[in-house]
């Protein structure tokens, strides 16, 4: 649960329900509403971190709460404030910030994009945070310096080491980490993959490689979080990320992340740019948190069969040409009601793997005539699957055939068209058993 007491003042009902959701969804527990005297008896009190102040109020409120928070000009504000108001009072807006406001944001609230709040709560802890600190450390002799250093070191650390690795480790902070330091859990894994990344960084210059590559991760990481996941490693545009609790939070965050995707696409557009497309890939297992190197080097890691399996899913969506795969075993953890729209494709091995895993596609976010064409076919898709893994291939061929004639734009239903053609499969006759092989990623 992210650290933060946060209040409301004023706004519309629906802004506020959206505020709640949104919050509480990426972690901050404390949030409540407030009117405009029990938020200035709330200041007073320090019993809050950061302030939400809406500017349809009257003036009077709206500014005695910018005094109250920031009770000098030349004094960094004691509770950071982030004014809220519709698009078309800038004015107003303006004369906050002079007065202190730290930051603002626009209304009514989007509930589809609930990052565009909680970035900015984010980041206005953090600096609330960072301001607090540099007091402390001035205020302190020398004999407490060292310890606001490591403090500031802990802090500093967790933007390279993950705050929930040490806490699955038993660890308080990096510090107190050692080699063969590990923990065996079940988690589901997250894997992300840029489509044709090297053909879009072969045409950029390094220093573009980087902003690229910033910018698209500063879209797609704060929706893992949001949904309790953590971030293990980046693998230049790839995305390895755990989900610690319910398979549910890592197949929310994916769908998340390519309905945001939707509209960075948007933007890239609009400057001149190339849209990109992303493959997600999502297994669970058993697997180990760990370090590993030597005493004077050493890195966490995450060692697991299951890590290979949900990188190889990932790499099945190019195979298939969609854009989220999940496996059974994330699948089978669902609740009743997850309301995602999810079609069986068979199962797949692994190289060097005895066991296959059934896999599932997840087409939420493909559009709409596309995911009503695949909701109207899904009966005779999954005979067609079925008939493919008993080997009638004929009965599986005609199937298929019927689905991407009435449309074409079905890549999977494509692939297993052609799967079932004696060109793709006279090598493979003798011992088919329908489950396909995943030689490379």
């Amino acid at each position: 649960m992210n650290a933060g007491r946060i209040l409301r003042v004023g706004g519309s009902e629906s802004d506020r329900t959206i505020f709640e959701t949104h919050l509480r969804g990426a972690g901050y527990g404390d949030v409540a509403a407030a009117s405009p005297e029990d938020a200035a008896v709330a200041i007073a009190a320090r019993e809050v971190d950061l302030l939400f102040l809406d500017l349809l109020l009257p003036s009077t409120d709206v500014f005695a709460l910018l005094r109250a928070a920031a009770p000098s000009p030349g004094k960094s504000s004691r509770v950071p404030v982030i004014v809220t108001a519709p698009a078309n009072a800038m004015d107003r807006i303006d004369a906050c910030l002079q007065r202190g406001a730290e930051d603002y944001a626009i209304t009514p609230f989007d509930p589809q994009y609930a990052l565009a709040l909680t970035r900015r709560v984010e980041l206005a802890l953090q600096r609330k945070n960072l301001r607090e600190f540099t007091v402390r450390l001035r205020s302190r002799g020398p004999e407490m310096n060292e310890t606001a250093v490591i403090e500031l070191y802990s802090q500093a650390a967790r933007k390279f080491v993950p705050r929930e690795f040490l806490t699955h480790l038993g660890r308080e902070t990096i510090a107190d980490v050692e080699l063969g330091d590990h923990v065996q859990r079940e988690m589901t894994l997250f894997f992300s993959d840029i489509r044709d990344f090297t053909a879009l960084s072969e045409a950029m210059s390094p220093q573009d490689n980087f902003k690229f590559l910033n910018s698209y991760l500063r879209n797609a990481t704060p929706i893992i979080r949001a949904n309790r996941g953590f971030i293990d490693k980046y693998i230049g545009d790839a995305i390895m990320a755990l989900f610690p609790n319910e398979p549910i939070d890592a197949l929310r965050a994916s769908v998340e992340i390519q309905r945001a995707l939707d509209t960075y696409n948007a933007g890239r557009k609009k400057a001149g740019y190339t849209p990109i497309r992303v493959g997600i890939g999502l297994h669970r297992g058993e697997l180990i948190l760990g370090t590993i190197g030597e005493e004077e080097r050493m890195q966490t890691t995450v060692i697991a069969d299951a890590v290979n399996v949900a990188s190889r899913i990932e790499g099945l969506t190019k195979r298939f040409g969609v854009s989220l795969l999940v496996s059974g075993p994330v699948v089978d953890r669902l609740p009743a009601d997850h309301g995602f729209l999810l079609r069986h494709l068979g199962a797949v091995q692994a190289k060097g793997k005895t066991k296959s895993v059934e896999i599932y596609e997840c087409f939420d976010t493909d559009p709409i005539d596309q995911r009503e064409s695949k909701l109207q076919m899904a009966a005779l898709f999954a005979s067609g699957v079925a008939d493919f893994r008993k080997g009638l291939l004929l009965s599986a061929q005609r199937a298929f055939n019927r689905i991407v004639a009435a449309n074409p734009l079905d890549t999977v239903a494509a692939y297993y068209r052609d799967s079932c053609s004696r060109s793709v499969l006279i090598d493979r006759v003798a011992d088919f058993d329908g489950i396909e092989r995943i030689e490379v990623k």
